[in-house]
């Protein structure tokens, strides 16, 4: 028995594979900051894949010949994407490596989300999105190998998680889960519902041994939803603690995750009682702002200090490394402190200045070496009761030195730079507007500092504490809202708007001033806690900024002193006409990634989008040759046949019949066959009235039972007789035209619009007998059969 592909399946299942897929490949997104430059040629590459694959499967186009087609036709897209070009020249093809091996050295250099100020991953990620696509419709589509689909599946969804270490969203899980299980349904649908072999939907033995498809599919949709289900909600049950500890087998990495510090920066700050938690002896000037914890990660909706893998080397006892990113040349005085930590006050965050060359601690607590802050990496440690001694470091920085200097982007992990898409275009384009005027990254910080202060009409009050939701960045930066808000939401608010105008940033917890609790001795309290932001510049490193507002009602009386005071004029260039950009690789010194965005879309602002364009024209083409070319092919097939002998006509009867799902009768003789075709008329005048189970037999178009005789007396005379004079042409036409008439009336219309769009008689391979036929034919007929029907 040969296996009749339906188009509308095959489609269906294609379409699945290449949906599921693309769904996967949306899980890539953290891995670049402009993931729409990625997933949007590989959602067209996907449809071209699915729609392509699927036509050229049911035309009975060989599984290798489809494979290379769309193996050719992603190449040549990709290229497309790339170049600017389809054209497989030395140039382009040369252009497209050097692409893919600046994206290889991106990923090397940079976390995830690359930066969009360095060479992008785009190529990378799209030849790996391309090789998923090809692969699932490979094993799904063309192997029927579901199973096999859905490993290339896990390896795509996993890769995100192996790079990052962060999950994906629980929705895209939902999404592909439910992808994968309705491709294995579909691929399988028709074993698990009859046993047996197959049978025409009209045609089908009621009697036969079977199971309701619908009893089927609704087993399928709630295993499947049972079994997503349990899955997103086992790993919430299952009980997990604060602060987790992996330990390896002998020296190496210990992976330590952190509690939120915001949580214990919300309870002192309202709690009613101003209690003593940190007390401070030194040689030096009055201490203040004195660092606990460095939160690093923005999720869209709370800023977190994200996973920490320190390694047992990285111990907090003794020398510590240089200062990250500050030039040995910057002026620096040390000073020697003591700490004692209050008993009742425990914590598994060791507090410090933010700058420190040395430190003398007992137990096992560890220092990163990227922010410089200090964990437990034993849950049995903490703060309470503990006394320690250390060397901070305070910098003499000097504004004009920060002024001139360049991005800080290839300096520091990419994730300082990293701004979730969930962040609204109303925050992204406030930040611009703030910072418009100033034209350097060191002026726009400090516009942004001066803008929370005092330009934008904020106000201090820990009263927004008890109401601070997470994700309330928009209602909080609205006018309309009062912009009243504290520490907390002025320094997150702050890093992400720099890390939007391209500036590293991040958000510091811990006290801010103390109270004199003796000689050169002071008392940091539970009220005295505070939030504030760090912002990269190379040659300086880690620098503070002061956005809370002060005055009466303020909190922070006064702003760092580097931030104060005017700045050297910044002399223009002179350009010459000759003088064009080369290279997009940073931008400019003073010059923000955003500006260099702008100033692009500026000089491309006129010119007419050909891509978006062409790529819809190429889809609207490629859906009409699926939709028109195959009822075209039939029709032309049709008028040359009726033009032609009686065989021709014959044939076209064979090719209708099958069209409209009845088969064909092989081994029958012409008579036998104008039987069994005669038994299938429908009434020709009765459209109007037709159903979806049409009433048949000859004896409901005469007219058409007698054009068929005649054509079967022709052909049998045609065959059989010792001599024959062909018949007239243009009646046969008629006589077959009536035939036609009746057959279509004989089926439901549904059926008659599919057999005219999309004809299953195209189908180079031979088709299955119809399920009326016998094994064998009596004898009489079999004499008359030389020539099967």
């Amino acid at each position: 028995m040969t296996h009749r592909t339906r188009l509308g399946p095959a489609l269906l299942l294609a379409g699945l594979a290449a949906g599921t897929s693309w769904l996967t490949l949306l899980s890539w997104r953290i891995l670049t900051s402009d993931a729409a430059s990625v997933t949007m040629p590989l959602f067209l590459l996907a449809i071209a894949i699915a729609v392509g694959g699927a036509t050229a499967r049911w035309m009975r186009v060989p599984g290798a010949v489809v494979v290379l087609g769309q193996v050719a036709f992603s190449a040549l897209w990709l290229l497309f994407v790339v170049t600017g070009s389809m054209l497989p020249t030395g140039a382009t093809i040369g252009a497209f490596g050097e692409a893919f091996s600046a994206g290889l050295e991106s990923a090397r250099l940079y976390e995830a989300p690359v930066p969009p100020n360095v060479p992008p991953v785009h190529a990378l990620l799209l030849v790996g999105g391309a090789l998923t696509l090809l692969a699932t419709d490979l094993f799904a589509c063309t192997l029927r190998r579901v199973p096999l689909a859905g490993l290339v599946l896990l390896t795509a969804y996993s890769v995100p998680v192996s790079v990052t270490g962060e999950g994906t969203s629980w929705w895209t899980f939902v999404l592909v889960a439910a992808g994968f299980l309705a491709m294995m349904f579909i691929a399988h649908e028709e074993q698990v519902t009859r046993w047996g072999r197959e049978v025409e939907e009209e045609d089908a033995d009621p009697t036969g041994f079977g199971v309701r498809t619908g009893a089927v599919r609704g087993s399928a949709v709630a295993i499947g939803a049972s079994a997503t289900a349990m899955a997103l909600a086992l790993p919430v049950l299952i009980p997990t603690l604060d602060v987790a500890l992996f330990d390896g087998q002998g020296p190496g990495n210990r992976e330590i995750q952190v509690a939120d510090p915001m949580v214990d920066l919300r309870r002192d700050l309202v709690r009613g009682e101003d209690v003593p938690q940190v007390y401070v002896s030194t040689d030096g000037e009055r201490p203040t702002y004195l660092r606990r914890t460095v939160l690093t990660r923005f999720n869209g909706d709370t800023w977190t200090p994200g996973d920490r893998d320190i390694p047992e080397t990285q111990v907090a006892r003794g020398e510590l490394p240089a200062l990250d990113g500050v030039d040995p040349s910057v002026p620096r005085t040390e000073s020697d402190y003591s700490v004692r930590i209050d008993n009742d006050y425990g914590n598994t965050w060791l507090p410090t200045t933010a700058h420190l060359s040395d430190i003398q601690v007992t137990g096992d607590w560890r220092y990163d070496t990227s922010t410089m802050d200090f964990i437990s990496a034993d849950d049995e440690v903490t703060t309470a009761g503990k006394s320690y001694d250390f060397t901070s470091v305070s910098l003499d920085l000097d504004p004009p030195a920060m002024d001139r200097a360049v991005s800080g982007a290839a300096d520091v992990r990419a994730g300082y730079l990293e701004v979730p898409p969930s962040v609204s275009s109303n925050v992204r384009t406030l930040a611009a507007a703030v910072t418009g005027d100033a034209p350097t990254r060191f002026r726009k910080a400090r516009a942004l500092q001066q803008w929370f202060r005092e330009d934008g009409g904020f106000s201090y009050n820990l009263s927004a504490v008890e109401d601070a939701e997470d994700g309330n960045l928009d209602s909080f930066l609205d006018a309309d809202s009062g912009r009243v808000g504290y520490c907390e939401q002025f320094a997150a608010s702050m890093a992400i708007m720099a890390r939007i105008i391209g500036i590293p940033a991040r958000v510091a917890v811990g006290w801010l001033e103390p109270r004199s609790a003796g000689p050169d001795t002071w008392e940091f309290s539970s009220h005295d806690q505070h939030a504030w932001p760090e912002l990269y510049f190379p040659g300086s490193g880690w620098v503070r900024f002061e956005p809370t507002p002060g005055g009466p009602d303020g909190r922070a009386e006064t702003v760092p002193a580097y931030t104060r005071g005017e700045l050297p004029t910044i002399e223009e260039p002179s350009v010459s006409p000759s003088a064009t950009r080369t290279s997009d690789a940073l931008p400019e010194r003073g010059q923000s990634p955003e500006a260099d965005a702008a100033a692009a879309s500026d000089d491309e602002g006129t010119s007419i989008p050909w891509l978006p364009i062409v790529l819809v024209l190429l889809v609207l083409l490629l859906v009409a040759a699926v939709l028109l070319v195959p009822g075209l092919v039939r029709r032309q097939r049709r008028e040359r046949r009726l033009t032609g002998g009686v065989e021709e006509a014959w044939q076209e009867l064979r090719d209708l019949a099958i069209d409209l799902g009845h088969g064909w009768p092989g081994g029958r003789s012409p008579r036998a066959i104008g039987t069994w075709l005669g038994e299938r008329f429908g009434a020709p005048g009765a459209e109007t009235e037709r159903s979806d189970r049409p009433r048949r037999g000859r004896d409901l178009a005469p007219e058409s039972a007698a054009a068929l005789d005649r054509l079967v007396t022709e052909l049998e005379e045609s065959r059989y007789a010792r001599s024959s004079t062909p018949g007239d042409s243009h009646v046969r036409a008629i006589d077959v035209a009536a035939v036609e008439d009746a057959l279509v009336a004989g089926v439901a219309p549904r059926v008659a619009r599919r057999a005219r769009r999309w004809p299953r008689s195209l189908r180079p391979a031979p088709h299955r007998p119809a399920t009326e036929v016998v094994t064998r034919a009596p004898a009489e007929e079999r004499e008359l059969a030389d020539h099967p029907g």
